[in-house]
């Protein structure tokens, strides 16, 4: 059954307020396993509705595919509510033939060939062709900038009426100055050496066999992305510049903004002579429902269509991901940043603006801090507390961020009235991501324990010290196990655009492939080329005909380089 909601109805009384036999609600007898209360159920769905949710299903959950079923209008299994002005697609004839799932895939699966062999074309370009190919999408841009913003402005519109998770918010709105950031972090990338066959190791194997490492495309990229617009253009330049194909999947709350900026960049790519029109169209499918998503992270052969996941979102989302395939995956699932003020710290002119910055230039962004460790003796009395308290709680609180205490420090102030209001208790254990205007803070004993402390808590993305002491800074930066820890530096400092990457795939906290910003080095992997200046087999060798020199070569030619010939024995020694 279907009821549709209007806004100019009065659905106070559920039984008596419809006034026409089509959504006229029939409450039947109580069922054997339900718990009764039908009529505050259809009441609540109604004010689901009116209040921005697309529709409301009521259904028994021990139904197999309910949902499904309703949508679809697939039998008395329940009701489906929806608003009048926004109604769902219309159920499918019942006279049609049923959609053929094989078929479904069998044309998803398609699109994925074109997006591999898109990205083989745009291997095959020179790189001169794709740095011009990264001119026109800046241009495009920029160009488009007008057309660009307002679809921005639509989406942040529309997330006032829809129900989107709040700490997207901050995330989705894109500003001419992010746009800006963006056309030139893509200029750069532009400007930047061809990093596609490059040669990043050469060796001579024996006299006239020569073994090369060789950059090369990591191939078609899976990014699956909340909220943050600008994601899309970030990620499409760096796979440009590294020759990839990309299969994105963007967030609902975002959707003009991608749609506009996938157009933007197609257009783009297409206005070339050197591109074929067709990979235009093809190097980055957008993806736009989940369940195509899950049909591509479950598929059986999917490490054939795809050869790696980037999520970039909520730790639900990356950890779901992390979950459903057996594709590679790479990225973070918490952003538990760290800084510690050893005892050596210089609180009022260091670590003051650096706590403030790291915590509140972007508390929703990954790199924020969380958690602050302070050495002991940075409160060994209570003028060292009054000064701590001066210098670093206060001018936090005045920034309206809330503030909670490890067990140690609510210790060292409970005597004391310096903390006023006091603290109050972190939960436990003190590794939590706030996402917002809130962080930990708690005491250490030492600089071993405090390494100790973030190794155990962090969630190995950025980490930090305050110190003039620069022997504990050293200590810090070996010790600490974490993809980027800094000495003095802001934790916001984590990012590809300042780290020189031009832009950024994402942040991993994994060990393999690539770690901390990831740039345009993700996109990329190796090959092993072995060149032979006439035959060699390995009975040459067995037979005592040919020896191995192993010798390593330099990567670029040099005068003053001699070669040894197929008559010189090798020396050993490094070429560098």
């Amino acid at each position: 059954a279907r009821v549709v909601v209007d806004d100019d109805r009065n659905d106070d009384d559920p039984k008596n307020d419809d006034d026409d036999e089509k959504n006229k609600v029939i409450y039947g007898d109580k069922s054997l396993s339900g718990r009764g209360g039908m009529e505050a159920k259809v009441a609540a769905a109604k004010r689901a509705v009116l209040f921005g949710t697309k529709c409301v299903a009521l259904a028994s959950g021990h139904e197999p595919g309910v949902v499904s079923k309703i949508l679809d209008g697939g039998g008395d299994v329940g009701t489906l509510f929806f608003h009048k002005k926004d109604p769902p697609p219309e159920s499918r004839d019942s006279g049609a033939a049923p959609e053929d799932p094989e078929e479904d895939d069998a044309v998803l699966l398609g699109k994925l060939m074109k997006v591999r062999e898109a990205s083989r074309a745009l291997q095959s370009l020179t790189g001169t062709e794709r740095s011009e190919l990264l001119r026109r999408v800046a241009a495009g841009l920029a160009d488009h900038k007008k057309a660009i913003l307002e679809a921005n402005a639509t989406d942040m519109a529309n997330f006032a009426t829809r129900s989107f998770e709040p700490h997207l918010k901050q995330r989705l709105g894109l500003s001419e100055k992010k746009l800006e950031t963006v056309i030139e972090g893509t200029l750069a990338l532009a400007a930047r050496g061809d990093p596609v066959h490059e040669v990043v190791e050469k060796r001579e194997l024996s006299p006239g066999l020569i073994l090369e490492k060789r950059t090369c495309a990591l191939g078609v990229v899976l990014i699956i992305f909340e909220s943050r617009p600008d994601a899309l253009p970030q990620i499409a330049t760096l796979a440009l510049r590294a020759g990839c194909g990309l299969i994105l999947k963007g967030g609902k709350e975002a959707e003009e903004s991608n749609r506009v900026l996938s157009r933007v960049i197609a257009e783009a790519l297409a206005s070339t002579s050197f591109f074929p029109k067709e990979h235009a169209a093809n190097l980055f499918f957008r993806v736009k429902n989940r369940d195509d998503v899950s049909k591509i992270l479950a598929h059986p052969e999917s490490n054939s269509y795809v050869d790696l996941v980037v999520p970039r979102g909520s730790n639900a989302l990356v950890r779901h991901i992390q979950q459903s395939t057996k594709i590679p995956v790479l990225g973070h699932a918490d952003g538990i940043c760290h800084i510690f003020l050893d005892r050596s710290a210089d609180l009022e002119r260091k670590a003051r603006p650096l706590v403030l910055d790291s915590k509140t230039d972007y508390p929703a962004a990954c790199n924020a801090l969380e958690t602050l460790l302070v050495h002991k003796d940075l409160l060994k009395d209570d003028d060292a507390r009054r000064t701590f308290a001066d210098l670093i709680v206060t001018p936090l609180r005045a920034a309206n961020v809330g503030l909670y205490g490890g067990p140690r420090l609510l210790r060292e102030f409970c005597s004391t009235d310096i903390l006023s209001p006091p603290l109050k208790a972190a939960e436990l254990p003190l590794s939590k991501e706030y996402g917002g205007l809130e962080m930990t803070i708690e005491v250490v004993d030492s600089l071993p324990e405090a390494v100790s402390f973030v190794n155990a808590h962090s969630s190995h993305h950025t980490d930090g010290i305050v110190a003039e002491d620069s022997d504990a800074a050293k200590a810090f930066l070996r010790d600490v196990d974490s993809s980027c820890v800094f000495h003095n530096v802001s934790t916001r400092f984590s990012d590809g655009f300042r780290f020189g990457l031009g832009a950024e795939l994402g942040i991993s906290t994994t060990r393999i492939h690539a770690r901390g910003p990831v740039g345009v080095n993700g996109f990329l992997t190796c090959k092993w080329c072995l060149a032979s200046d006439d035959l060699h087999t390995q009975r040459h060798f067995a037979m005592g005909e040919k020896h191995f020199t192993h010798v390593d070569l330099p990567l670029t030619e040099s005068n003053n380089h001699h070669h040894p010939t197929n008559g010189e024995k090798a020396s050993t020694t490094n070429g560098d």
